[in-house]
Parts: structure tokens; C-alpha cells; sequence
């Protein structure tokens, strides 16, 4: 049996000792051959969209991750866009987005914090996932890879979430922290095997609660209908896949997203509208 992704929660027994209980239907991988066909097709390093979806789709989209209002809500970057007097465009990037014009009148800002970067939000992530299952002929097995970097991978006293610096167990065993690794340019992560609706099951459990959700950085069905990447370091998710699927993603009105080229360059400095 392969070790499995851990949902941890402790459980205070009367002798002090805790239990650790196993309930994920997310097997870790080390063969790791069924993400070979990602290695060989991105590109190099920081070389756009092609450096985050393995070439051979014939079409992409970009969802953006909105904003954070003060009250915890959704901001549409046509919002924020509408605020700064700036434009909303397929390579836009939001801080250069969000930087008002200096011909604006400044109001009162509609967002509180920036998109989250690394992490699509869990209500459009299972939105996404909708589409994608009926897009795809292997819904009932996907490969989910996650970034080894991540403090609750390895456990964390200092990151706690809930703070007050409760000790967390690492989310495996050492064997699998320890283990092999997809490789990518810069990047390297775990690999898991499942269900597409077992998305839901990454993140930092604490106590029987998902108190950090995180969703895969890359993801695919075994058929390779589709490839799905959230890169760390970016505030928008890419999906690749057929012309059918892409159209199903831009015109979903429970997220914001605009098509996307595989030579889309990405990074902050790409935004070459609002400079």
C-alpha cells in the first residue's frame, strides 16, 4: 500500500499521547513516471505559460485570483481596474494594475489585500473542477503535484495558523518528505494519484479542520484532456486543454478569466498596457 496524503488531527488520549488518523483518498506517488510527459514538455524557466503547462493544447485560459475586500469578500480586478483608471487585459498584472492613475480621483480603495499568490480560492477551484470533470474521459484518476516547500509539508511550530505556536506534525511520514521528487525548472514537487474531486483534501489539516487549504500547483486527469498550473509565485491559475474547455472556463461567470497564449510572458513586468 503507498503511503497517502495524512489528514492529521490529535486527539488528547488520557495517558497524553495523540492519535494520528488517516482519511485522504490522495495516494503519494514514487513512480514518477506519469508526470514525465510534464517534465519533457514545459519550458525553461520564466519563459511564460509554456514554462507552466507542457506544450500539445490548442488552447488556454487565465483565471484571475481576485482581491480581498475588508470585509473578506471577492474583488474583481474590473473592479479594482475601474477604480485605478487602468485596464484589465490578458497579460495584466495587478500591481501595476491596482496603481491608480495619477489623473484619478483616489477613493477609498475596493480592496483590502492583494489576490492570494500560489493559491486559487477553494470556492473557484471547486467551480473549476466542475467544468474540468466533464471535460475529461479519467475523471476518477488524476495526478496532483504540490510544491515541497511549503511549511506544513515538514510540520511547523512557528507558521501555526491558528497561532499560540501549537506544534503540528508533518502531514507525511519521513519516507515520503524524503522521497522523490518532480523536478521542474526552479521547482520541485510531491506527486499524488486520486480522484479529481479529492482536490478539496490539500492543505494543512490542525486539529480535524482544513485550517490552510492549498490547492495543487499542477494538476492533470490520466488521460491528458487537460493541465491545470498555479504557480507559487503568480496570482492567477492557467488551464490548458481543448477549444471546448476553454470556452466553458472564459465564459463562466463565477470567476474572472481571459484567454491566454502559451507565449504569454507572466511575471510582473509583462503587463505592457499599464506601465
Amino acid at each position: 500500500m503507498l503511503p497517502s496524503l495524512w489528514r492529521y488531527w490529535r486527539t488528547l488520549r488520557d495517558d497524553g499521547a495523540h492519535t494520528l488518523r488517516r482519511v485522504s483518498p490522495l495516494l503519494h506517488q514514487t513512480d514518477l513516471s506519469p508526470a514525465d510527459w510534464v517534465t519533457n514538455g514545459v519550458g525553461p524557466f520564466g519563459s511564460g505559460v509554456g514554462s507552466l503547462i507542457p506544450g500539445g493544447y490548442v488552447a488556454y485560459a487565465r483565471i484571475l485570483h481576485p482581491a480581498v475586500s475588508s470585509g473578506g469578500m471577492p474583488v474583481r480586478w474590473d473592479t479594482v481596474a475601474a477604480w485605478s483608471g487602468r485596464i484589465v487585459h490578458p497579460r495584466a498584472q495587478f500591481e501595476t494594475m491596482a496603481w491608480p492613475r495619477p489623473s484619478v480621483t483616489i477613493e477609498q480603495a475596493p480592496f483590502d489585500q492583494p489576490p492570494p499568490v500560489g493559491r486559487l480560492p477553494e470556492a473557484i477551484l471547486a467551480g473549476l473542477c466542475d467544468v474540468l470533470a466533464t471535460h475529461t474521459g479519467t475523471p476518477g484518476r488524476c495526478w496532483f503535484c504540490i510544491w515541497d516547500g511549503y511549511g506544513w509539508i515538514s510540520g511547523s511550530t512557528s507558521s501555526d495558523p491558528l497561532g499560540g505556536g501549537t506544534p503540528v506534525p508533518p502531514a507525511f511520514d519521513g519516507a515520503t518528505i524524503e522521497g522523490s521528487r518532480v523536478r521542474l525548472p526552479e521547482r520541485e514537487y510531491l506527486l499524488f494519484e486520486g480522484p479529481l474531486d479529492a482536490v478539496s483534501e490539500m492543505g494543512w489539516w490542525l486539529n480535524g479542520r482544513l485550517v490552510s487549504p492549498q490547492s495543487p500547483n499542477l494538476f492533470w486527469p490520466d488521460d491528458r484532456a487537460w493541465c491545470v498550473a498555479t504557480e507559487i509565485d503568480l496570482d492567477s491559475t492557467f488551464v490548458g486543454g481543448s477549444v471546448a474547455l476553454i470556452d466553458a472556463v472564459l465564459g463562466d461567470s463565477r470567476w474572472e478569466a481571459w484567454p491566454a497564449q502559451r507565449t504569454d510572458l507572466v511575471w510582473a513586468s509583462s503587463d505592457d498596457i499599464n506601465q
